[in-house]
């Protein structure tokens, strides 16, 4: 097998794997992973799989998979991006595994099932999923050609109804984005003001007793300051310290 030189571009570093990935996996890196990935022929591949190694790290973050199991996956699911068929694929990733299918005579068939089983795994699912582009993106050349096709039925067509419905067309489509709406959400705790107006009730009492008993006169309670102590957990009683203050 030829050795990818020191310096090449599609060589991936020990460095850079473990950059991309949070720090509690970085650990499970090893010198020996990198040195198979990098083993792998094909200058051109190799910048493939180890941009994909590279982009995909998020997909082992929540610890459910292994280092090793993600490696394969990757180069399978990057083998496929190049074109290759799920069989092909897979004995491109698992070369002594696929030979020993082979050495025993097991159907192709057979051998399809393993390579369509493996590539409908958890993992290779996932990583797949990363490596799918919008539909719009896809198609953004020709949703423009729709759009040109629209605005030139709007000026030129015959038909008014034509031109028209063109019209509202373009008008859908190339409307500017709806400014982004800011809800505030106002809330107050139901119980702190059932306790204020509780507290404000209980004053007021305390208040008309002692004007009542002659105790002080409605100017004076005007005029004072008050302050409340807690007796327990429903009782307050409020006392008078205008006098304190003179």
């Amino acid at each position: 097998m030829e050795l990818v030189k020191e310096g090449s571009l599609s060589v991936l570093t020990k460095e850079q794997l473990q950059g991309s990935m949070n720090k509690k996996f970085r650990h499970n890196v090893t010198d020996e992973m990198i040195n198979f990935i990098n083993a792998t022929e094909g200058d051109e591949f190799r910048s493939v799989y180890k941009e994909n190694l590279i982009g995909f790290a998020d997909v082992i973050q929540n610890g459910r998979y292994k280092m090793a199991d993600y490696i394969n996956a990757v180069k399978f699911v990057s083998y496929k991006l190049i074109g290759d068929s799920n069989t092909i694929a897979y004995a491109k990733t698992f070369p002594d595994r696929y030979q020993r299918l082979v050495d025993k005579n097991t159907p192709a068939k057979t051998i399809s099932s393993f390579s369509t089983a493996y590539n409908k795994g958890d993992l290779v699912h996932k990583i797949l999923e990363r490596t799918l582009v919008p539909v719009h993106i896809i198609n953004m050349d020709v949703h423009q050609e729709a759009i040109n096709t629209q605005a030139d039925l709007m000026r030129n067509a015959k038909s008014e109804t034509v031109r028209q419905k063109a019209a509202e067309c373009l008008i859908m489509q190339l409307k500017a984005p709806e400014a982004a709406k800011i809800e505030v959400d106002v809330s107050y705790s139901n119980s702190s003001i059932d306790e204020l107006r509780e507290t404000t009730r209980a004053l007021a009492q305390q208040q008309l007793k002692m004007i009542q008993s002659g105790a002080v006169t409605a100017e004076h309670i005007a005029h004072s300051d008050i302050i409340a102590r807690k007796k327990g957990d429903i009782e307050t009683e409020y006392e008078d310290v205008s006098n304190e203050k003179s």
